[in-house]
């Protein structure tokens, strides 16, 4: 029985061809300090529009890069790859990418949004080939390479999670919470009161004690009813025009006084719409948290779900946990969490 070619040797053939083709091009570099370590960043013109949101993070500094990065735009850049590495994973014929790992590779294909990331841990390189930048969804733009930086922190004994994050440089504090929550809302309401943004859709976790938060994206979005109470940054958002999506921003922009790019964790908040006078933050159940953030952290990142799942379970048990109860009022909302994070968080 043909049982098609063995994971290993699709990937081995899959990053010859990546490599072959960024060879051909002339690419530009952008230097990345990403949770305190050197990504160089190889892009052409196209596929250079893909990095917007991680603008924030770019660095002078191009020594000791522990990443090598290409970017490549398959429509722009005139690399097609093979149909049948790269093809959908129901119905695929054998030897065909889903989601493949062998012998310290990983590759992952998203074939409504044509996004194919490969990561080659032991050569440190990796590849995020787009079939048309032009014609990605908007949500791509808000995060993008975020399952190569899923697998490189993961490698790295930490997790990228799905939340926001707010906070000082001596510590602050994990917004987490399903679409509706107020989580986006509740960032910006803190960043309007004086504290430090670090993200609304993803940001790094580094192992330590405490852990480390790292801003991979200054990205924020919001529910569309909310746009009233965001007028001043009208001028900022990028997709008012289109009905289905939500509203996107890029907070570099918008408020680059406010970025933070680091802080150490010191607990984690699970925000409640609860229509009060006054913002309440109150304990919750490490139980609770879990609940809001790990499946949107883990479920969206093949071959590194479990990992972070167990990184993710680690924190909220070690850490403070609690429930925001928030007011109607979004400056009442950003000054009790700036008045709560300077409180001594030791249990």
């Amino acid at each position: 029985m043909n049982v098609g070619p063995s994971a290993g040797v699709v990937l081995q053939r899959l990053v010859a061809e990546l490599d072959r083709g960024v060879a051909s091009l002339d690419l530009r570099r952008w230097n990345l300090c990403v949770a305190g370590q050197r990504i160089a960043v190889h892009a052409g013109v196209g596929a250079g529009v893909l990095l917007q949101s991680m603008d924030a993070l770019r660095t002078a500094d191009s020594a000791g890069s522990s990443l090598q990065l290409f970017v490549i735009d398959g429509k722009s850049d005139g690399i097609a790859l093979d149909d049948t590495v790269v093809t959908r994973r129901d119905g695929c014929p054998p030897g065909s990418l889903g989601a493949f790992s062998a012998e310290g590779v990983h590759a992952f294909y998203q074939p409504y949004a044509g996004v194919l990331s490969v990561l080659d841990r032991p050569r440190r390189r990796a590849w995020c080939w787009v079939r048309d930048v032009a014609a990605l969804p908007y949500y791509e733009f808000a995060a993008p390479l975020r399952h190569l930086l899923q697998w490189w922190i993961v490698a790295r004994g930490g997790a990228l999670v799905h939340s926001a994050a707010v906070g000082t440089s001596a510590g602050g504090a994990l917004i987490v919470g399903p679409s509706g929550s107020g989580k986006s809302t509740t960032a910006l309401a803190c960043l309007e009161a004086g504290l430090g943004f670090a993200g609304d859709d993803y940001v790094l976790v580094a192992p330590g004690e405490p852990p480390t938060v790292h801003m991979a994206y200054a990205t924020a979005k919001i529910v569309r009813d909310a746009l009233p109470r965001h007028a001043h940054y009208a001028d900022y958002f990028r997709n008012l025009g289109n009905v289905d999506e939500k509203p996107m921003l890029f907070m570099h922009e918008a408020a680059p006084r406010s970025m933070l790019h680091s802080f150490p964790l010191r607990a984690l908040v699970l925000p409640v719409v609860a229509r009060l006078a006054k913002t309440r933050i109150i304990p919750a159940a490490p139980a609770d948290v879990l609940r809001a953030l790990a499946p949107s952290s883990v479920m969206l990142f093949p071959l590194a779900g479990a990992l972070a799942f167990r990184r993710i379970a680690a924190w909220c048990r070690a850490l403070p946990c609690f429930r925001a109860e928030l007011a109607d009022d979004p400056r009442d909302v950003g000054v009790t969490f700036a008045t709560w994070l300077s409180q001594d968080f030791a249990r």
